[in-house]
């Protein structure tokens, strides 16, 4: 028979997170330190306002860019959290998730040849959507704090290069960008004429008072070249109800709109309206849970550090990126063990990039109890190494 795609058969390599949980199944002792998703209930209102469309038969086609009440809504969202002034018929696209607005980004901006820039360790996805568009994707090496290498970054820019992709706070290695280093970013991207990618979904995520989030799609001169992802899933706590949403200018969300129609259709019509009333909450709500996950981070970066793991603090999402150089072990080798003596889910940092076989990233997206015992555990298998 005729060969199947080389693409997905050798550039795509099955997630190791999902290997991870298929060492998982069937075993109730396990603590998943691995998957990137909130452990707090979606807010009611967007329970409801799924419900409330259901009872209204709303099951059919929604539009293909989203319900026009749901564009307003994220487009005042945008104004007033992110500084971002669009008109929403035209500049913002309600995607399956931020997967698929990572990917129609991919898909509007590209041509196959092209280089996208971005540092390293990052989200395993930047790395393998690549191959889909032809896009060559080159690496910068983070400092070891996990701060932005800039004049590497400028090194690597070739003809070739279309842009770069930021994701702050990060996943991995819960870096955020400070006002400083966004303001060079904007330097850099300016100066080369390029495309700036910045995957926002962590917005709410950050722990340090003199930190905020910086939308660099507010920026003088930077909307026109800025795509800016953001998705329902960490502040809602819904990633099943794959909704997120792209904002760029017209040209831009006009092409996404194209690939959108012959790829998948549209978004989940009744869940829109689920998104649309969770954006009218006052973001209030999420203070108790951010005091929560500054809690964990805090416990979880002290346990590490009691251990003897070289661990960086981070300021925001709700990962930790602790490396494994004292141990003399490889991310795949330990948390492949971890899993099956100890019943612990930590994820191999070779799968975030080129620089980070000797890290594991450890989501403490999980109840605080948990947290404790999934340390303790940890604590025991060290000492059997």
């Amino acid at each position: 028979m005729k060969e199947l795609s080389q693409i997905l058969k050798n550039k795509t390599p099955k997630s190791k997170i999902r290997e991870l949980f298929d060492l998982a199944a069937g075993r109730s002792d396990v603590i998943s330190l691995g998957i990137g998703q909130p452990d707090f209930d979606t807010p009611r209102p967007a329970i409801l306002g799924n419900i409330e469309a259901l009872k209204k038969n709303i099951t059919h086609y929604a539009p293909t860019r989203g319900i026009p009440e749901l564009l307003e809504q994220v487009g005042k969202k945008v104004k007033t959290i992110n500084g971002i002034h669009t008109e929403p018929s035209e500049n913002i696209i309600i995607t399956n998730g931020g997967s698929q607005a990572l990917t129609l980004t991919f898909a509007s901006i590209f041509n196959p040849g092209d280089e996208l820039l971005l540092f390293s360790p990052n989200f395993i996805s930047y790395f393998y959507l690549g191959p889909f568009f032809g896009v060559n994707v080159k690496e910068i090496k983070r400092k070891e704090d996990f701060s932005p290498n800039f004049e590497d970054l400028e090194n690597s820019i070739t003809s070739r290069t279309k842009a770069i992709l930021i994701n702050s706070p990060n996943n991995p290695t819960g870096y955020t960008f400070t006002p400083q280093e966004m303001r060079t970013l904007k330097d850099i991207v300016l100066k080369n004429d390029l495309y700036l990618i910045s995957d926002e979904v962590y917005e709410n995520y950050i722990y340090e008072d003199d930190l905020k989030h910086i939308s660099p799609g507010a920026m003088d001169d930077m909307f026109e070249r800025t795509i800016t992802l953001n998705a329902m899933s960490k502040l809602f706590s819904a990633t099943g109800f794959r909704l997120g949403y792209a904002v760029a200018r017209k040209e831009i969300v006009d092409l996404m709109e194209k690939y959108h129609q012959y790829t998948v259709a549209g978004t989940n019509h009744a869940a829109q309206y689920g998104f649309l009333e969770a954006l009218k909450m006052d973001n209030s709500f999420f203070d108790e849970i951010l005091a929560q996950y500054k809690e964990r981070r805090n416990l979880t970066y002290t346990c590490l550090k009691e251990m003897g793991f070289t661990v960086v603090r981070p300021s925001g999402a709700f990962y930790i990126m602790p490396s494994l150089e004292t141990f003399n072990i490889s991310s795949q080798e330990f948390s492949m063990r971890l899993m099956e003596e100890m019943g612990v889910a930590v994820v191999p940092g070779n799968i975030f990039g080129s620089f980070s076989d000797n890290k594991l990233r450890i989501s403490y997206a999980t109840e605080l109890d948990k947290l404790k015992e999934a340390m303790n555990r940890i604590a025991d298998f060290i000492e059997t190494l």
